[in-house]
């Protein structure tokens, strides 16, 4: 298992991290201040192998807030373990459990199991670790201890030293599969963050599970279709955060989820091409590339459909959205009117003056809505809202930008499900609404979901 380059995944880690910050910066002032040094701090103290310092600062951090600790555990010091020659990961996860914290314990336990696995090379170790994966997974989901992710880590160690067999690795995928759909909330959409990015990491984990037991035990249909069925959809997208470490470690390449696409394409190869339709459809609904909206394109003119594929495509986006918020929004010289269909593509923008990555991206919102205003009939409508905005007359003026904002309320944020910032929404001709993850190309999204 080998990640990208440094540098790329580097990249990758920091704009994750910042997803993380900004996804807390709602509770930012519930952390005590003296946490955020203890958390800083870890990563060099296992890297340098100062054990006793690092498992004092881990108990002090649990006691200040446990999110914290939890983190780095899974999302740093996981990372660490496989290029760790000299073992410190391990040997501050044997420290760390001698001290006996029972929820501590439960915690690093499923960790703590997968670095016995990466070290093991006799097959009376190998032996025990088997016997205590079997162990290590319970009746339901473990979201803090991750004891999923774990579990499969260990099997693949497992199956890299020769110490399975299929039967073995069915037994354990199964299990996991049985554990991970107790979450209650695996088909329905949520709108609490937390719960959302619940849904998103026990959706992605099922996936992993169903792709995994098709490319290593039996190639069978049914787990194509289901890891298609459970791969990460547009609200799990809007979460990506929660998954993006485990797709990290367990296939080297977080921004490639593919399960969609390999059913389609075996859909394709066994002539299915209306099923094979429905698929592209959803995957480029959740990931509008150029290429994956070429591709739909291609398929459609295939298939037997009269409609234009434009007509095709905005009807989809629209069934896939919710209802618009019956409501009108006063602007300095229009009222933009939600209680009637536009006919045409509504975009807003919610930002405030005091987001740093808002600010970052209103240049290339003004360069996009300057553009939009040079073009004759555009179907394109664009209008921002500000929440929580400081001197914001002021803040656009000294800007020069001369988009549409309107300052809203919170009930207005809430009707929106705004939950982090900048929020990106994309209203149908017929008045519903979708929303664009965070950390994409917006504008290719943006493009490829209006066929601007």
């Amino acid at each position: 298992m080998q990640f990208e380059n440094k540098d790329e995944t580097m990249k990758k880690l920091i704009l994750t991290l910042a997803i993380n910050l900004l996804l807390l910066s709602t509770n930012i002032a519930q952390i005590p201040p003296e946490a955020f040094p203890l958390t800083n701090s870890l990563s060099d103290l296992w890297r340098n192998g100062e054990i006793d310092k690092a498992t004092e600062s881990s108990l002090e951090l649990y006691r200040l807030y446990p999110p914290m600790f939890i983190d780095r555990i899974h999302n740093t010091l996981a990372q660490q373990l496989e290029d760790d020659s000299q073992q410190f990961g391990l040997k501050y996860l044997e420290q760390l459990l001698s001290k006996e914290n029972q929820e501590i314990n439960e915690i690093i336990e499923p960790i703590y199991l997968w670095s016995k696995a990466i070290v093991a090379k006799e097959e009376q170790e190998l032996t025990s670790i088997k016997q205590k994966l079997k162990k290590l997974q319970n009746d339901s989901s473990n979201y803090e201890s991750k004891s999923e992710r774990y579990s499969l880590l260990i099997l693949m160690e497992l199956d890299k030293k020769n110490a399975t067999d299929n039967e073995y690795k069915a037994e354990i995928v199964n299990k996991n599969i049985r554990i991970l759909k107790t979450y209650p909330n695996i088909i329905q959409n949520v709108t609490d963050r937390k719960e959302s990015e619940k849904r998103a990491w026990h959706r992605y984990l099922i996936a992993y599970c169903y792709d995994y037991l098709y490319s290593n035990v039996s190639n069978k249909e049914e787990y194509l279709k289901k890891a298609s069925d459970y791969c990460p959809d547009l609200n799990d997208r809007l979460n990506s955060n929660a998954y993006f470490y485990d797709a990290a470690l367990l296939t080297g390449n977080p921004r490639q989820i593919r399960y969609r696409s390999k059913y389609q394409k075996y859909l394709v190869d066994n002539n299915r091409k209306s099923e094979a339709l429905n698929l592209l459809s959803e995957t480029t609904f959740v990931e509008p590339s150029n290429y994956n909206v070429n591709s739909l394109k291609k398929l459609y003119k295939t298939t037997e459909n009269d409609e234009p594929f434009n007509i095709y495509w905005e009807s989809y986006i629209h069934n896939k959205g919710k209802t618009v918020p019956q409501i009108k929004i006063q602007f300095e010289k229009e009222i933009l009117d939600l209680t009637k269909k536009s006919g045409s593509w509504t975009y807003i923008d919610v930002w405030g003056t005091w987001c740093s990555p808002c600010r970052k991206e209103l240049p290339e919102l003004q360069s996009l809505y300057s553009e939009n205003q040079q073009i004759e009939n555009s179907k394109l409508k664009i209008y921002t809202f500000s929440f929580g905005s400081q001197n914001l007359s002021d803040f656009m003026t000294e800007n020069n930008y001369t988009f549409p904002v309107s300052e809203i309320d919170k009930l207005t944020n809430d009707l929106f499900e705004v939950s982090g910032y900048p929020t990106k929404i994309l209203i149908s001709p017929n008045g519903n609404f979708i929303k664009i993850p965070f950390g994409v190309d917006w504008k290719t999204y943006l493009k490829n979901y209006t066929l601007m």
